[in-house]
């Protein structure tokens, strides 16, 4: 093991930080859907993160962003909280929500300049801030969204015994809805698919049907994932991400429509905060990042960066074998409930999915372009390969590396994706944040850290 972590650089700092804010406007433009703002701001985000990557160290850059980086992350924070305070007053008035914002984003900015020994307190305020917003909307509003009776019904069910992935629910929305391919919806109107997701997010929430309400989970969730982006490594950095996280300008809305990413970001975080402070946890904690969602497959060739040393092939045996001992044990008694019922909905519905033309993807924007003819389904997949290669190149060995090659990953896939919108994007901002929050300017050791704590390459 090195005898210090080395000295991250400023520059791959402002670059992921402008990654965050870019891609926050682009789902804030028009909800996460497309329209060609929101593309800009996607494009943008792409631009900073693969910059982020790639630029050459050199005096210049580096001086630049020094002086730039402490000025541009209380700006970013403020204009988040802006867009954020705009789209909850349209969207829904509350004086007490847009209290609640105002108050937030200044304490967001005071993060900045204020000593190092108060930070801890306004993050911990920032987030009881966001607590109260969150649970209040949830309690004010009833979304009429799948995905939240998904939850609901699932949750009852299982509580009853029946198997979740054997139910079947009614389709909330016409008949003909573009949501679904053809043949999800039978002649009842009925959906021919049980729960869509992996069973842990379904253990996640309910606990809050049993409060009433499964979105408190979702709160709840992206809450600690604020508080674990600061205590993994406390200092102004990690406290600006957290309060560009936690300000995101649909963050909340991501929480009360009861998508499921602030539940992967809670287990993604779990996962960073191990790799920053508990070493030892961090593949049960892995574990549980890849049993949430059927996405996280991708962050596999990612895991590279969690090993260091001459023995990194046996620390990632280890990381493997202990990671899908988690998911097994989570996943399998679902799995032998009823096999069959279990894989169409976990698997085979995600590829009956339909190409949705109001996605925030580049295939949207080819499909007006190409006499809306479908793009083939393989792009996504095909768009992942430079991603790794990159993730691969670039990213050094580290808890930041982990972070920013999962960026770069999951950017590129959705990007590219037939369905992409606000809420996958949300959980790339959370890896953005995570990246810049667990990157060390100052060049000083993490003594509880075992991991060096690096983020980008610098050759």
């Amino acid at each position: 093991m090195p005898s210090a972590a080395p000295r991250d650089r400023s520059a791959p700092a402002v670059g992921f930080t402008l990654c965050a804010l870019c891609l926050g406007y682009a789902i804030y433009v028009a909800m996460g859907t497309y329209n060609h703002p929101a593309m800009v701001g996607l494009t943008l985000a792409g631009i900073f993160c693969v910059t982020a990557l790639l630029l050459p160290p050199s005096q210049l850059s580096e001086s630049i962003s020094r002086k730039l980086l402490p000025l541009l992350l209380p700006f970013c924070v403020a204009l988040e909280a802006l867009l954020l305070w705009k789209f909850e007053d349209l969207f829904h008035p509350d004086p007490t929500i847009s209290a609640a914002i105002i108050l937030a984003g200044a304490v967001g900015v005071a993060m900045a300049i204020v000593r190092p020994g108060m930070r801890g307190g306004l993050v911990i305020a920032l987030v009881m801030i966001f607590v109260i917003a969150g649970i209040t909307r949830v309690r004010q509003l009833h979304i009429h969204i799948d995905v939240l009776l998904f939850q609901e019904q699932s949750s009852d069910a299982l509580l009853h015994w029946n198997d979740p992935y054997a139910i079947r629910f009614p389709n909330i929305y016409e008949h003909n809805t573009p949501f679904y391919g053809p043949g999800v919806v039978d002649e009842n109107n009925m959906l021919k698919y049980g729960f869509p997701y992996p069973p842990l997010s379904l253990l996640m929430v309910l606990p809050g049907y049993l409060l009433g309400n499964v979105r408190i989970m979702h709160v709840l969730c992206a809450a600690a994932s604020g508080i674990l982006m600061y205590f993994a490594r406390p200092g102004r950095l990690s406290a600006m991400a957290a309060a560009l996280f936690l300000l995101t300008p649909q963050g909340l809305l991501v929480t009360y429509t009861g998508w499921t990413e602030p539940l992967l970001t809670l287990n993604f975080s779990l996962a960073m905060f191990c790799a920053c402070r508990r070493p030892k946890m961090l593949p049960w904690m892995l574990g549980l990042f890849f049993a949430t969602k059927q996405y996280t497959v991708f962050a596999l060739p990612a895991l590279c960066m969690l090993t260091d040393g001459p023995d990194r092939g046996k620390q990632l045996f280890r990381i493997v074998w202990q990671a899908g001992l988690v998911v097994a044990v989570i996943t399998l008694p679902f799995f032998f409930w009823n096999p069959r019922e279990f894989i169409r909905a976990v698997a085979l519905w995600q590829l009956v999915q339909p190409f949705r033309k109001d996605a925030l993807s580049y295939l949207v924007w080819i499909w007006y372009r190409d006499g809306q003819r479908t793009p083939p389904i393989w792009i996504p997949l095909l768009a992942v390969i430079p991603a790794v290669l990159l993730a691969l190149w670039k990213c050094r060995p580290g808890p930041s590396g982990f972070a920013a090659a999962c960026t770069v990953i999951f950017l590129a896939f959705f990007a590219f994706n037939k369905q992409a919108f606000c809420n996958y994007y949300y959980f790339v901002i959370a890896t953005a944040c995570w990246t810049l929050g667990t990157m060390q300017l100052t060049g000083k050791k993490e003594p509880t850290a075992r991991i060096a704590a690096v983020g980008v390459s610098t050759s």
